[in-house]
């Protein structure tokens, strides 16, 4: 789960000022860094497959099919991570091309190639291809996206073309949450995918990425002169000529030495962080977030919900998780190997975790070369042998 340029420009409000002066690459909006150009052209087997949800909305949605005549294929449904994402996973870059941060329309033909029928869809509020629609993205919620999964899974088992007993979620990122949720009582679901997996709490995890990830690597670059484990008085000022405020710093001194140490600056951002949440929950439902623009309703529903790691003590279904190493938006270490882990001591009867070395959330290399492919040739033989 990624987090985008408005949710830096939130804590910026707050008093963080997170992206002003790191030197640091901030995700753009859509957190699509490093995406690819494509022209989004169809497959010949490719159709509509749109839906309605509960609340009227019309969801573009598209069906890749085998080319084999007369069979009725197992399906694979894709479920897209945290952002504003159309059927392609990308988001429109002029009136001819888009930029996907995973080649999903890739995997869409190597699955039909494999004998799959492979769905992918826009999530509600977001046009196709990628723009955004206001009214409609104030209804986004963890319940709502959760909904829409649910209708579009009962018209697969509608289907009499599609062999909806025989059903995949493939989900990166939040998709790997509302993939869990939803499939735990869906009886079609027969077998799981994970890429870039959330084990946690959205809490737990935006407090990771903004406290203690970026807080590390903000703190390295402005303890400078000289380099003592602490933030002077003149370090702390020439920070906040670049951005970066200390209001309120003196607080989190707990030494009262008039510097701060690392576990103090990182307890000052962690306050922050907590008074940012705390605002999120006084906010209503459709309200947008300032700085962010995402719907508090979301962020609310995501805090009260249970874990991934929590359903998974009860589910059985085959799962396959696909993560990059160098994943630093949902990490291997704190996502990953504790759900494993988990799974093993429940005793969980068919699991396989891939870590791919030096790949990110978005499975680029260091480059910023997409290697999705690598993590594909992963899921298309898993998939074959429990569909």
């Amino acid at each position: 789960m990624a987090l985008n340029r408005r949710v830096w420009g939130l804590f910026v409000s707050l008093g963080l000022g997170l992206t002003s002066c790191s030197g640091l690459p901030s995700p753009p909006t859509g957190w699509q860094t490093g995406a690819v150009a494509t022209s989004g052209k169809a497959s010949s087997n490719e159709t509509d497959y749109g839906f309605r949800t509960a609340d009227g909305l019309t969801l573009a949605a598209k069906l890749t099919r085998p080319q084999e005549p007369g069979r009725r294929p197992p399906v694979l449904v894709f479920i897209g991570g945290s952002g504003t994402w159309d059927s392609n996973y990308s988001q429109a870059i002029d009136a001819t091309s888009s930029a996907f941060v995973l080649p999903v329309p890739e995997l869409a033909r190597r699955a039909a190639q494999a004998g799959y029928a492979f769905v992918r869809y826009q999530k509600r509020g977001v046009t196709d291809p990628g723009g955004l629609a206001t009214s409609e993205w104030r209804t986004v919620r963890l319940e709502t996206l959760m909904a829409d999964l649910r209708i579009l899974l009962a018209k697969i088992q509608a289907d009499p073309t599609l062999d909806g007993t025989r059903i995949a979620l493939i989900g990166h990122s939040e998709g790997t949450m509302i993939a869990t949720w939803v499939g735990a009582t869906e009886p079609a679901v027969k077998a799981y995918v994970f890429m870039g997996m959330v084990r946690q709490n959205l809490k737990d995890v935006f407090r990771l990425q903004l406290v203690h990830r970026n807080g590390e690597r903000f703190f390295a670059i402005t303890d400078v002169s000289p380099k003592d484990a602490k933030l002077d008085a003149d370090e702390m000022a020439n920070a906040t000529k670049k951005g970066l405020v200390f209001e309120g710093w003196k607080t989190f001194d707990a030494d009262r030495d008039g510097m701060l140490s690392k576990p103090e600056y990182l307890a000052y951002l962690d306050a922050r962080y907590a008074a940012w949440v705390r605002s999120i929950g006084a906010m209503k439902p459709e309200e947008l977030v300032p700085g962010d623009g995402n719907p508090a309703g979301w962020f609310q529903q995501h805090f009260a919900h249970e874990t991934v790691e929590s359903s998974w003590r009860t589910i059985r279904a085959p799962v396959l998780v696909v993560q990059g190493r160098a994943d630093t938006n949902t990490p291997f270490k704190t996502e990953v190997e504790p759900f494993k882990a988990m799974l093993e001591a429940q005793r969980h009867p068919d699991h396989r975790v891939v870590g791919m070395e030096g790949l990110d959330h978005w499975f680029k290399d260091r480059t910023g070369i997409s290697q999705a492919g690598r993590a594909f040739g992963e899921i298309l033989p898993w998939l074959k042998l429990r569909l």
